[in-house]
């Protein structure tokens, strides 16, 4: 399924600190690229991740409507006079206080919590967690932090079942889309010391930007789609439905056999509720999940009524022509594109193999990386032990000429058309730094939690594209300090591409 390149990658691209965020995940590129390896690629979230997302408690403000009930009538809100799908926020809010977030966290756990527990999604005492006490919460804000950087200060953020408030800007635009998130709370866009990446994930989307219609999903899409009908987790078609209720919801279900489910509601206030659940296709972890009973938890959560009043129509839709790859322009070059990166990575991975002899190639693949073009991404274990019992897992990515920028965002500017985003207001002491080889811009990131080191480093090409080299390890690796990847890095060679 495509955050994802579909919905979740929008949100993907938010990072994994107290900045609050949705934590979709992109199953159908874990499905296709493997899940370990996949957790190594820049998910930047972003679900996807790319663009940090701000607290925006203030306009988001929600109204749970009482004990979850699938037979309650679902409120119908007032019309909003223009159609919500071509129509967005001006701006997120500030990260103000919540009042009501304690609440909807309550309602997740009553409704998704042993669902999630008894199919294996989650372990048995992940949800024993307590939130801190307002007082807690309200000292730390005197000192200056916003409501969900104060919760993360206290240790009750990125926990599952624990909504938090996402936006993503609209692509060329200066306008926003607004919702709230939750996941099962392992998933971490620099890997985890389990490797884990969400088993499931859960989206409540505000009105506007969105068609309840199914169709493609991508980043790069105004209106997007919250879910397709089209083969992704697998070759095959899901098993679709489309339903109508008499409460005047609407109910959408794509079963993709046996590997992953996923469910949206929409209500009649033209909010939406969404959700997707790994079926352990590919890490082997089966899990146990019907569509039958992903039904009845979809069908019980009650509705968030979002603050509407900022939401407007926009004057001009965004041009997004060449930023994505449409389905007719993926009919007609698929088998020119799959040989050029096969071709590329199986280069790339030469040259790595040559610096660290047995190296193994575990996973190649295409796709579009959150609106920025083609892009090829291989996966590799490189031959050193990591702390899980696995190989040492890392991710060369090219990317093709499109709309991104060279370099790090300016500071206040927008980060989305960078490939590095090292902005402020992460818990993680990033390190970035841009310098240049023969002749050459190189962007680095880096940073360290106990341990465990994690590096990115882009070396950008006069002639358009860009190849980026991350890697995970623990302790001190000869061959992998941060100068020896630069070095690598920029030593690796031209994809195959087609001039645009």
């Amino acid at each position: 399924m495509n955050p994802q390149d579909d919905t979740g990658a929008l949100l993907r691209r938010s990072r994994p600190d107290i900045t609050p965020h949705e934590a979709a995940f992109d199953l159908d590129q874990v499905m296709r690229d493997g899940l370990r390896a996949r957790r190594r690629h820049r998910a930047v979230l972003g679900g996807t991740a790319t663009a940090g997302v701000a607290a925006v408690a203030a306009v988001l403000a929600f109204s749970v409507l009482g004990a979850p009930d699938r037979d309650r009538e679902a409120p119908s809100g007032d019309p909003l006079g223009f159609d919500p799908a071509t129509a967005a926020y001006p701006e997120p809010a500030p990260d103000v206080w919540d009042e009501r977030q304690p609440e909807l966290d309550e309602t997740l756990r009553s409704v998704f919590g042993s669902l999630a527990v008894d199919g294996g999604f989650i372990e048995a005492d992940a949800l024993d967690y307590e939130r801190p006490s307002d007082e807690d919460v309200r000292d730390l804000m005197g000192e200056g932090m916003g409501y969900y950087e104060a919760l993360g200060e206290l240790g009750y953020r990125d926990l599952p079942l624990q909504f938090a408030p996402w936006n993503v800007q609209v692509p060329t635009t200066d306008r926003y889309l607004l919702g709230y998130g939750t996941d099962s709370g392992v998933w971490d866009s620099v890997g985890n010391p389990d490797g884990a990446w969400p088993t499931f994930s859960i989206s409540a989307y505000a009105p506007g930007g969105w068609t309840a219609e199914p169709g493609p999903t991508g980043r790069a899409q105004f209106p997007m789609h919250l879910i397709s009908d089209e083969p992704t987790s697998t070759e095959e078609a899901p098993i679709f439905s489309s339903d109508r209720l008499d409460d005047g919801r609407t109910l959408m279900l794509a079963d993709h056999h046996g590997c992953a489910l996923e469910a949206v509601v929409v209500y009649p206030n033209d909010s939406a509720l969404r959700s997707e659940w790994d079926l352990g296709c590919v890490d082997g972890q089966e899990r146990d999940l019907t569509i039958e009973v992903l039904t009845e938890a979809m069908l019980a959560m009650p509705p968030i009524e979002f603050d509407t009043s900022a939401l407007a129509p926009l004057d001009e839709l965004p041009d997004l022509q060449g930023t994505e790859s449409t389905e007719e322009q993926e009919t007609e070059r698929p088998a020119v594109l799959e040989e050029d990166m096969q071709a590329s990575i199986a280069a790339a991975v030469a040259v790595i193999d040559a610096a660290h002899p047995g190296t193994d190639l575990t996973d190649a693949g295409r796709s579009q990386d959150e609106g920025y073009g083609d892009t090829y991404v291989g996966s590799v274990y490189l031959p050193y032990p990591y702390a899980d019992g696995y190989d040492v897992s890392a991710t060369v990515t090219y990317f093709l000429p499109g709309d991104w920028l060279p370099g790090l965002p300016p500071e206040g500017e927008d980060p989305a058309p960078y490939l590095v985003d090292c902005g402020p207001g992460d818990d993680k002491d990033d390190t970035c730094a841009a310098s240049e080889v023969d002749g050459r811009a190189v962007v680095t990131r880096d940073f360290g939690i106990g341990d465990t080191h994690s590096y990115w480093v882009v070396v950008y090409d006069p002639a358009g594209w860009a190849v980026q080299f991350d890697v995970m390890y623990n302790g001190t690796i000869d061959g992998l300090a941060l100068e020896d990847l630069i070095e690598l890095t920029a030593s690796l060679p031209t994809p195959v591409y087609e001039e645009p």
